[in-house]
Formats: C-alpha cells, sequence, structure tokens
C-alpha cells in the first residue's frame, strides 16, 4: 500500500525525533573528508558493528565505498560550528582530526570510532552502511542534540 507522502511534511514528522549528531569520516590519499550525520545506531556488541545511512547524493559515500574504512564522531555539544562546516556551510580553514585505527575522527568528540565497512544495504534516497568497529574511544561530555530543525541542549534534571 503507497501512502501519499508529502517529503516537507515527512521531514517535520521525523524531526519530532530527538537525535545526537555525528560526523561521519573518511581518508582519501592525503585528504580527510567529512560530513554531519544524524543517522546512527548501535548494531551489535559481538561483533561489534554499527550503522549510519548517508544520501546517495553525498560524496562521501564514494569514498567510503572505495576506502572501505570510516570513522564516526558523536559531537559534543559544543561542537555546533564542527556539525555546521560539515552539513555544507564551512566555518574553519582547517578542520581538526584525530587518528583512530587508521581513519580519521573528529578531535574533541565524546565517542569516537573507526570502522570497516562490512556491508551496504540500498534504502530509497540513502545507502546504509554498517561498519565493523576495529576501534573506538570516549570521554564524559554531553551530546550535541538536534531536534524540530535546531541544534538543543540536554536537560539533566531527572523525570519524575
Amino acid at each position: 500500500m503507497n501512502v501519499p507522502v508529502n517529503p516537507r511534511d515527512l521531514r517535520t514528522a521525523f524531526g519530532k525525533f530527538a537525535t545526537g549528531i555525528t560526523v561521519i569520516t573518511v581518508r582519501s590519499g592525503d585528504q580527510d573528508h567529512g560530513m554531519t550525520a544524524n543517522s546512527f545506531a548501535s548494531v551489535s556488541i559481538d561483533p561489534p558493528m554499527l550503522l549510519v545511512c548517508v544520501s546517495k547524493k553525498a560524496r562521501s559515500l564514494g569514498v567510503i565505498s572505495e576506502c572501505r574504512q570510516f570513522g564516526v564522531s558523536v559531537l559534543a555539544e559544543d561542537q555546533q560550528s564542527v556539525s555546521n562546516h560539515f552539513a555544507g556551510k564551512p566555518v574553519f580553514d582547517k578542520v581538526v582530526f584525530a587518528s583512530l585505527g587508521g581513519v580519521p575522527t573528529i578531535k574533541g568528540a565524546i565517542a569516537q570510532f573507526g570502522c570497516r565497512l562490512d556491508a551496504i544495504y540500498d534504502a530509497g534516497d540513502h545507502a546504509i552502511l554498517v561498519g565493523e568497529i576495529s576501534a573506538y574511544s570516549y570521554c564524559e561530555g554531553r551530546p550535541l542534540l538536534f531536534q524540530d530543525g535546531g541544534y538543543r541542549e540536554l536537560s539533566i534534571a531527572p523525570l519524575d
């Protein structure tokens, strides 16, 4: 059954779900590339795997497919400018990358994963990339959140 979809309304509906912000990174030759993504999830602990969804229009998709490795950095709440930079609003002359398991990640992120590309699945206008985690690191901090088309802060007040 096909449901008529208004793309703008569907985007608004999806936007009700608060997500963290990640930057997907890849090294090609001596160049590091990245893109902002909020479609990220853990898949498996044994073996350690994660997934990210990447637009088929994204230049990074071809580079990741070719290199077979990528990094995922979960941004900290003070990294909004990093998110904007990799979402196509460049604000830096030079981004500070860190290497993890042979792949670039974003310095200062609260979690970083180095991955080997395990599988790519076709999913409409996106591709689902499944990565086997070869290295990871994390530190204390609050995540950068996105909901309803804007950045949000995490409240640490307990819910009743």
